[in-house]
């Protein structure tokens, strides 16, 4: 029988510790500009503005040693809509469909798509929740944040109870807003994640080309997403109907 929890997910985010008096939201950023506004720029250095093929590897660690390594695809287009394709022979044929905060898992030898969580694991310590359509300034109201000379800390809550992290403490470079670190906190409470982010260039614009999510909860296990390649690609709206998909060749949706 398939276990769900043996699936996978990817993405992340921040955290760093400041000496600071935490301001209301309603205040601007010293930057010139609202903390909304802000945080938008923060978004920008993980995601790009048009629909998008990522082809991405996930790594996951124990204890600095690596166990496991597998491939991804994700199909992403601007309206919060993802598909995850399994790459890894093993995997041959899953793919995971995203929309908004409702996901379905398809298997290779079923007609039917089967609903699943955010959380369910892709590989290590990824998440599918970690992976696609997470926006730090659509989906999460600043509470609050705190500023020092260095960073800003930006204390988020999220709209909706399906996301997969209630709650996230998003550390980014004061200088340029490029996100540090997120402490990722689930609906119960619990410290889940901690996710870091490594800067870098792609097409000429500085980005995050790659995440490692620490796991709070079992010390020693560290998962990382490299995004090996994003480009941008005019993803046909059918690649994210669940009926279209289940009797379709995905090659042949890509190509129609």
């Amino acid at each position: 029988m398939f276990k769900f929890k043996n699936i996978i997910s990817i993405c992340a985010l921040l955290l760093i510790s400041v000496s600071a008096v935490s301001q209301t939201v309603n205040e601007q950023y010293e930057g010139g500009f609202d903390l909304q506004t802000a945080l938008a720029n923060v978004d920008a250095y993980r995601s790009e503005a048009e629909s998008v093929k990522i082809s991405a590897t996930v790594s996951a660690y124990n204890k600095e040693k690596l166990k496991s390594e597998k491939q991804y695809d994700v199909y992403s287009s601007i309206n919060k809509q993802s598909l995850v394709v399994f790459k890894t022979a093993s995997e041959q044929g899953q793919k995971v469909l995203m929309k908004e905060n409702d996901y379905w898992m398809f298997m290779p030898k079923s007609r039917r798509p089967i609903r699943i969580t955010p959380l369910q694991k892709l590989l290590g310590e990824a998440s599918l929740g970690d992976i696609a359509t997470l926006s730090w300034s659509q989906d999460y109201d600043i509470e609050s944040y705190e500023t020092n000379e260095a960073v800003i800390v930006f204390n988020l809550t999220a709209y909706s109870e399906k996301a997969s992290y209630q709650k996230i403490q998003l550390t980014v470079d004061k200088a340029d807003l490029f996100p540090l670190q997120a402490e990722l906190y689930l609906r119960s409470g619990k410290h889940a994640k901690t996710a870091t982010f490594e800067r870098g260039e792609r097409n000429n614009k500085v980005k995050v080309i790659s995440m490692s999510l620490i796991d709070q909860m079992q010390p020693g296990k560290k998962t990382v997403i490299a995004y090996d390649e994003i480009k941008p690609i005019d993803v046909p709206q059918k690649l994210f109907n669940p009926q279209i998909l289940i009797r379709s060749d995905l090659n042949s949706l890509l190509t129609e």
